[in-house]
């Protein structure tokens, strides 16, 4: 498929993707070009860029002065840290922030950062009806271009469905010169693929599931210039980090095919999820998203392995309720997630006793996974995290997230599918270090 931005896609799966963002540009004149969309989308001359104080210096003030030349009225948000060293969070707190900056008179929304500064951008432009341009500063996840927004409600981790901006632009340099760990996250992020579409498929073949493979197919020319040759991202080679972008903003357009995250998000992701929500907890410091996912996807890929070879499932009824040790005061948000997934573990079990149902599905998701020692080389020879100790913290707090990831979301993936076939929770031990 070629680059489907802005385009109309009568797709094979049976659906109409009308595509947004219009546009993904990665060249010079970023600002002029973030001046020029503004001018295009907005109906009216207040603009109103958000971003934090390191994304800021990055771009924000160059797009603000070409905002200004325009003739916009700019309004500058820019969020505070969440702590110390920590960046600003997308959370209700600092959502409420942007909202009430926004005001009434807003007539197109600029986010010029990562994850939280682009999230966060996305939800207040939607909740307003506003047009959104974002300036991407860094290759460090998946949601430049996509209709969700991940942010923290009531301590969860949640989605929530917005629309994609209009634009996203993006200055190479910028990218190249970000620090190092945020590529690190973007590379984690990208792999999670191998897992997220393969639990997509499983869910599409246990239930029924709406899946489009198309949509898990537009990064499959894209990945080998990043994955094959992961040193060049370490050595920050200008074509290795632009193609790593690309495979970001291609997996967000997916995510927007598919109206869901299920593309770019399985049981990987509900490793990190859960380190971020007990990070909410007992204030232990929590890494990026995308290295966290990265450990999490060479965990779910060893689940697959083991899971797709039991030859002969004896399949075990699954815990009536979550860990109300572990998750304290997040307990009742977890309980009510993991409720709402509990007819699954039935609908799966019927459906894997039927027929050869369980060994066509082993075929068929073998041949979509990779073993997860093709993820833990890219991720080293790229200088990313693999273990406990790269995210910053101890075996037994990964083990622990491992453990109780699949009680967080009401998502059916490996992590589930595992505990359904007594590969969990004794692999567990096994495999975390």
């Amino acid at each position: 498929m070629d680059v489907p931005y802005g385009k109309t896609i009568r797709c094979g799966c049976g659906r109409i993707h009308e595509i947004e963002p219009r546009e993904v540009y990665a060249g010079d004149a970023v600002a002029r070009q973030a001046a020029q969309w503004a001018m295009w989308a907005a109906d009216g001359e207040r603009a109103v860029l958000v971003a934090d104080r390191r994304t800021y210096e990055a771009a924000g003030r160059t797009v603000a002065r070409a905002l200004q030349e325009a003739a916009f009225a700019v309004d500058e948000i820019i969020l505070s840290d969440g702590g110390p060293a920590r960046p600003p969070v997308c959370d209700e707190a600092t959502h409420a922030v942007v909202l009430d900056r926004l005001g009434e008179g807003a007539n197109v929304v600029l986010a010029v950062g990562s994850g939280v500064i682009s999230d966060v951008g996305k939800w207040a432009a939607f909740e307003r009806g506003l047009p959104l341009i974002t300036v991407a500063t860094a290759a460090s996840m998946n949601g430049y271009t996509s209709a969700n927004v991940a942010p923290t409600i009531g301590g969860l981790k949640s989605l929530v469905r917005a629309r994609p901006p209009r634009a996203v632009l993006a200055d190479p340099r910028v990218i190249r010169d970000a620090p190092y760990e945020l590529t690190t996250a973007g590379l984690g992020d990208a792999l999670a693929k191998t897992t997220s579409a393969t639990d997509w498929r499983l869910n599409h073949l246990l239930f029924g599931d709406y899946y489009c493979p198309a949509s898990v197919a537009l990064t499959d020319r894209i990945e080998p210039l990043y994955s094959d040759r992961p040193e060049a991202l370490a050595d920050r080679e200008p074509a290795a980090i632009a193609a790593l972008l690309e495979g970001l903003m291609l997996t967000g357009v997916a995510m927007t095919m598919a109206e869901s995250s299920a593309p770019a998000s399985g049981g990987e992701h509900m490793v990190s999820h859960t380190l971020d929500m007990l990070s909410s907890l007992d204030g232990h410091p929590h890494d990026l998203h995308g290295r966290q996912v990265g450990v999490g996807t060479i965990l779910a890929c060893e689940l697959y392995r083991r899971v797709l070879a039991v030859e002969s499932p004896e399949l075990r009824a699954p815990a009536g309720d979550v860990d109300e040790a572990y998750w304290g005061p997040l307990a009742p948000a977890c309980r009510k997630e993991y409720s709402r997934k509990l007819p699954r573990y039935e609908q799966a079990a019927k459906r894997i006793r039927t027929g050869s149902t369980w060994d066509d599905l082993r075929t068929e998701l073998a041949a979509m996974v990779r073993p997860p020692e093709r993820i833990r080389s890219c991720l080293e020879r790229a200088r990313g995290a693999v273990v406990a100790a790269d995210v910053g913290c101890d075996r037994v707090r990964l083990l622990a997230a491992l453990l109780h990831g699949h009680e967080a979301r009401s998502r059916f993936t490996v992590l589930d599918l595992a505990r359904m076939l007594g590969v969990m929770p004794g692999a567990a031990a096994e495999i975390v270090h």
